[in-house]
């Protein structure tokens, strides 16, 4: 039941918020991929960052942001993603009048 009820938070959460789920490209070694989940919520926008190996499960975050006025990086573009043999690298970018508050740079390990 708690599971049930959990979930449903989390839904409703996801709506309010106005969540948008994004899987980042190009996958690193071994089919590793970033996936992104963003929301947005009156004047401040977050994110966080999750590692997929190739399980297909994501069981912690790899990083979180926070962004000025509601802004979106992932969905503006204003983000560079590099994978290198040991994993991967994600910054985010602001921009002058919505600037990166909080996490604009995370390590992605899918190990």
């Amino acid at each position: 039941m708690t599971a049930v009820l959990g979930t449903a938070w989390g839904v409703v959460d996801d709506l309010a918020s106005n969540v948008k789920y994004r899987v980042l490209r190009p996958a690193g070694p071994g089919g590793c991929t970033a996936v992104v989940r963003e929301a947005s919520f009156l004047v401040i926008g977050n994110g966080e960052v999750y590692a997929v190996g190739r399980t297909g499960l994501a069981l912690d975050e790899s990083g979180l942001w926070t962004v000025d006025d509601g802004h979106r990086p992932i969905d503006a573009g204003t983000y560079e993603l590099s994978w290198g043999p040991e994993g991967g690298h994600l910054r985010i970018s602001g921009t002058s009048t919505d600037p990166v508050l909080h996490g604009a740079s995370t390590d992605i390990d899918c190990g």
